[in-house]
């Protein structure tokens, strides 16, 4: 039987808990409280993986699923001081990935109506990326559904969130493009904190693979098809992203054989100044929860880790290829685009 955390603590306390780890004096037992905070919301993600995958069966689709690392949430309390660690609303994800946006919509209508307990926090166009594309470029869409249940032990979990995130494969290839960008570069273009260049780099981008990939428009909508070419191919030439972004081949490991639950390990190599990224699979949820929490508890603060779930090798690099380097699916369609939309000037 798999053994899944469950949350102990208070919402006050795991307030305060994350008003001291953002001011960097947490006392021991904040800490426990963030892993415990964290670690007890793998028990929705299997919840509700399960319906995703039961609602995107008619349609051609990748699932993913993972608990935000450590240190993004770190991070994004820092960067929302008003927002409460217990209120953080993507610690657990789930992410579906389709070839278009009608089957997009389809399957988020058809979650929206499930019978399901589960609530709905967000109203209908909140955040919808497509309608309304991010200032950074970024599109797609997110709903949040705060796990409910009637029954005991289930309802121990009640109250908790997990953002559910639907994107074509078009922009799934930004997103990508937009995290490996943000390693090599040191830039924070997916928080519209990067330097200029980077920033609109991607908004150009973005508008690029709308317009020559999905027939609509972005963040960059009063640019004719020639001008937006030609800024893109400035930017380009003084940047040289494509081919850094093409030259990275990913993770690889032939001697890797994947599973169905997997853990990614990120240490930072001291020698190499670099984060290096361990892979480990298992046959069985339980199996990787449960070295899940032997690794936390060993590894402490000197190691991320991640838990993701895919039904094989390729949808988990596919949901995830931002962990493991990979942004060619953007290098292409990008390359692709430019061509289209110099053809229409």
């Amino acid at each position: 039987m798999v053994s899944f955390s469950r949350p102990i603590y208070t919402k006050s306390r795991i307030q305060s808990a994350g008003k001291r780890i953002v001011k960097g004096v947490p006392t021991l037992e904040d800490t426990l409280v963030l892993e415990n905070f964290r670690a007890s919301h793998a028990y929705i993600i299997n919840t509700f993986q399960m319906n995703a995958r039961r609602h995107a069966s008619s349609v051609k689709n990748t699932v993913g699923q993972r608990l935000k690392r450590r240190n993004t949430i770190i991070d994004k309390l820092r960067r929302e001081p008003s927002m409460p660690l217990h209120a953080m609303q993507d610690i657990a994800g789930c992410r579906i990935i389709f070839d278009n946006q009608d089957d997009l919509y389809k399957v988020r209508q058809s979650l929206r109506s499930a019978r399901f307990k589960h609530e709905r926090v967000n109203e209908l166009d909140r955040y919808d990326y497509i309608k309304s594309p991010k200032p950074t470029g970024y599109r797609g869409v997110h709903d949040v559904y705060q796990y409910h249940v009637t029954k005991a032990p289930s309802s121990n979990w009640n109250g908790l969130k997990i953002e559910i995130q639907f994107r074509t494969r078009i922009q799934h290839a930004w997103a990508t493009a937009v995290e490996v960008a943000d390693l090599i570069t040191s830039s924070r273009i997916k928080f519209n904190d990067a330097k200029s260049n980077y920033l609109e780099y991607f908004q150009l981008a973005s508008e690029v693979l709308a317009r020559a990939h999905e027939n609509q428009k972005s963040c960059c909508y009063t640019l004719s098809n020639q001008d937006l070419v030609k800024r893109f191919g400035n930017l380009e030439n003084t940047l040289g992203l494509l081919n850094s972004l093409d030259n990275l081949r990913g993770t690889r490991d032939k001697h890797i054989v994947f599973r169905r639950n997997t853990l990614l390990i990120f240490r930072f190599d001291v020698e190499d100044a670099q984060e290096k990224l361990e892979v480990k699979t298992f046959e069985t949820v339980s199996r990787a929860i449960e070295e899940y929490d032997r690794m936390e508890k060993a590894l402490g603060e000197r190691a991320d880790i991640v838990f993701v779930r895919g039904e094989s090798e390729e949808s988990i690099r596919d949901a995830f290829r931002n962990y493991f380097s990979d942004a060619r699916a953007f290098v292409d369609l990008v390359r692709l685009g430019l061509v289209r939309l110099g053809s229409l000037s």
